[in-house]
């Protein structure tokens, strides 16, 4: 058998939601420094770890007959600028995964744009044939599909923030 390829699946997904700034930070830090998305669906522990400067957690759960177990270093959190990142290493991945993402809440005319940048390091099995086209292959339709769940997700909090604005 070949050995795994390691990969690089990168997103940029954005959403304008007619809420305040302030809502929208609220929500992020609501879902990724106090977890309350996470606890709802699983354990969840603080880490006590010196790379969690701003704060980290373990968490598991199970979902659709799928467990999600990772660690969570949030890794810049800057209110003034209603950012936040965090690196995330999903332990229950075969080969690991590991994701660096920023939250941003930036003000707009109309309100606030949403956006999550997302970096992705992970391990794909060598596909058959032309090595270089099948590694792009895979690699745009695992994009495409982390895009959707993605969308999907700023689609929630969409509805969430406006729903009390």
């Amino acid at each position: 058998m070949a050995e795994p390829i390691p990969v690089t699946m990168v997103n940029h997904v954005a959403m304008n939601m007619a809420a305040a700034p302030d809502a929208v930070w609220r929500a992020i830090l609501d879902d990724y420094v106090e977890a309350k998305k996470f606890r709802e669906l699983g354990a969840i522990e603080a880490i006590d770890d010196p790379a969690a400067v701003f704060g980290g957690y373990r968490m598991r759960f199970e979902q659709n007959g799928v467990v999600d177990e990772r660690i969570v270093h949030i890794t810049e959190r800057d209110d003034a600028a209603r950012r936040l990142s965090a690196a995330a290493d999903y332990l229950s991945v075969p080969g690991g995964m590991r994701v660096y993402a920023t939250y941003h809440a930036q003000e707009i005319a109309s309100g606030t744009r949403y956006a999550i940048d997302c970096h992705t390091q992970l391990q794909i099995e060598a596909p058959a044939g032309d090595i270089n086209a099948g590694v792009a292959a895979t690699l745009a339709e695992m994009t495409a599909g982390a895009d959707t769940h993605l969308v999907a997700y700023l689609a929630s909090i969409k509805a969430r923030v406006e729903e009390g604005a």
